[in-house]
């Protein structure tokens, strides 16, 4: 198995979110979130310089609207419930996402381990890539957690290591 990189802390991941969607953030334990097919979401893949998997972070659909609409500032409940209805994020939604998604590999980064890129953002259900799998069934180290966005709502995170 490849080398991980470490998970940041509660704190760190609050901070950094709240920085990069301009609003008040909790980030709180949270039950396991498990992958489901009747519970959309979305999983970043997270891989060093020479591709290998290093981290990956799974959002509740409910997650990764919030923060996409308050990193695009987007009205909050128009925007949860087009997601909602469609049980998807499209267009600009996804692309700040996205944002947010690529902005959370800076906590993933050390002077110990090469350098951690976001690499994929895929829906769950979905296919997964082999060695991401792997990492969701059996991670070194996992974060399940609560995270709220002040005006948006709240939703749940898995950071796995």
């Amino acid at each position: 198995m490849s080398a991980r990189c470490p998970l940041p802390a509660r704190a760190s991941f609050r901070d950094l979110l709240r920085d990069l969607v301009r609003q008040p953030v909790t980030v709180r334990p949270g039950p396991p979130l498990e992958l489901r097919e009747d519970r959309p979401s979305y999983l970043a893949g997270y891989r060093f310089e020479a591709g290998e998997a290093a981290a990956m972070a799974v959002a509740d659909l409910t997650l990764a609207a919030a923060a996409g609409a308050a990193m695009g500032m987007m009205p909050p409940q128009e925007t949860l419930a087009e997601v909602e209805k469609a049980a998807a994020l499209e267009g600009e939604l996804l692309e700040y996402f996205h944002e947010v998604a690529g902005g959370t590999a800076r906590l993933l980064n050390s002077p110990t381990t090469p350098h951690v890129a976001l690499r994929s953002l895929d829906p769950v259900p979905g296919e997964i890539p082999e060695d991401l799998a792997a990492m969701a069934t059996s991670p070194s180290v996992r974060h399940d957690w609560a995270v709220g966005i002040e005006g948006f709502g709240e939703g749940r995170l898995a950071l796995l290591g």
